[in-house]
């Protein structure tokens, strides 16, 4: 097993010179992808990496020290207060074959489907016998509410990794985003990419070589999602996709009610009267732009909203406080639209018909996810149903369908 770290003072250039230039983390030879510049640090030209230069910053004076690192079989407990339901254990039993097998698969679980609580036994297969395991995801919010959840099951020592927030121990269970993959050579023979259809993972092939680098040459790489694209199906033998169209809890998923209410009129109080009748839960409000969250975030100041996008600078102090309660109305972008799970959630998704239907299906999936039932609302606002409005409504009702036929509804 090999683990790829930065030294800065001997070991593997990060870009080398051979018929051209090479880059030695991310396996990039087109030259147009290098830059070359004097560097008075240096003092003399060197060239770095444009094709990962959001993972590293790796150059012609850039030393990389590969490590090795044995294997460290590990027999991991597993604190569960609740039993698998059928359709859980059923996913379960295939992720864990697919662990002693070797190969990929996907995990195409709706929304709330419990996919964390699937993966337990195939990561506690993966540790017993040595093999180093990873859990990413291409977004911060996730890896956080991952590694929260791992840690509450599992009482072992985990690494979790996204940008300014290294934790390391011994690199044998992992969790952290994509970009962080590129610390990893042929290190990991588990890797679980959870949300792999997320921002910016699907037009992004420097993320998949990452993911395909830190990888064993004989390795299980596992999918999970509730909204695979078309072209990551087509990638995948029937045979090797996991469809569970049930959530844990046996309710079925909250169908989406449309509203006419244009952007325009949200911005100039028309929601007021609708915000004022609340009077229970923590509402979401999903916008596709950030100015107009910001105006509607002065409109209805009144009404103490809290604003949340991605490049806020207390973003995570914010979703922490979400999550304890210390926020009932949220103004928010796509970014909560994965990886953030509380109780007593309702959902408005503002000009709806800007969002595909994967988005909106995910929007749609933050009510109802608890154990405790509740019965929570999802509206779409719009200014005219759009297609991406009535795929997301008709995936929803298809599954809820499917999941009645196979008696995981109650």
């Amino acid at each position: 097993m090999m683990s790829l770290f930065e030294t800065g003072i001997d070991g593997v250039k990060g870009v080398v010179i051979d018929k051209g230039f090479k880059c030695t983390i991310c396996q990039n030879e087109n030259q147009q992808l290098f830059h070359t510049y004097y560097s008075h640090h240096f003092k003399q030209e060197i060239t770095y990496c444009r094709n990962c230069i959001m993972m590293t910053w790796s150059t012609t004076e850039t030393y990389y020290q590969l490590t090795e690192i044995p294997s460290l079989p590990e027999n991991l407990e597993c604190h569960l207060d609740f039993e698998l339901t059928e359709q859980q254990q059923y996913a379960s039993e295939m992720i864990d074959e697919a662990v002693k097998t070797g190969g990929k698969r996907l995990l195409h679980a709706v929304t709330g489907a419990g996919k964390t609580e699937m993966i337990l036994k195939g990561i506690q297969s993966a540790r017993s016998i040595g093999m180093n395991v990873a859990l990413v995801s291409p977004r911060v919010d996730v890896v956080k509410e991952l590694y929260l959840r791992m840690t509450s099951y599992f009482t072992a020592d985990i690494d979790v990794l996204y940008e300014g927030h290294p934790l390391t121990y011994n690199s044998t269970f992992v969790i952290c985003t994509v970009q962080q993959l590129y610390r990893y050579f042929h290190h990991f023979s588990l890797i679980v990419v959870d949300e792999v259809d997320a921002f910016p993972l699907p037009m992004d092939d420097r993320l998949m070589s990452c993911i395909h680098r830190a990888a064993t040459p004989v390795s299980t790489i596992i999918y999970l999602t509730a909204t695979p694209p078309k072209r990551l199906i087509q990638q995948f033998n029937p045979h090797d996709i996991i469809t569970l169209p049930a959530r844990y809890h046996g309710r079925p998923l909250p169908v989406p009610s449309f509203k006419y209410l244009s952007i325009k009129t949200v911005l100039k109080g028309g929601l007021s009267a609708r915000l004022q009748q609340r009077t229970k839960g923590t509402l979401l409000l999903f916008f596709n732009n950030i100015r107009e969250m910001e105006t509607a975030g002065e409109v209805y100041k009144n009404f103490n909203p809290v604003t949340v996008y991605a490049d806020d600078a207390l973003r995570h102090e914010k979703v922490d406080q979400i999550r304890a309660g210390h926020h009932l109305i949220v103004f928010t972008t796509s970014i909560l639209e994965r990886g953030f799970t509380k109780a007593g959630l309702d959902v408005w998704v503002i000009d709806a018909g800007s969002f595909t239907s994967e988005c909106l299906i995910q929007m749609a999936g933050r009510v109802d996810r608890k154990r405790d039932p509740y019965k929570g609302e999802v509206v779409f606002f719009h200014n005219g149903v759009s297609s991406s409005m009535q795929k997301a409504v008709k995936e929803i009702q298809r599954m809820n369908h499917a999941a009645v036929s196979l008696g995981w509804i109650k």
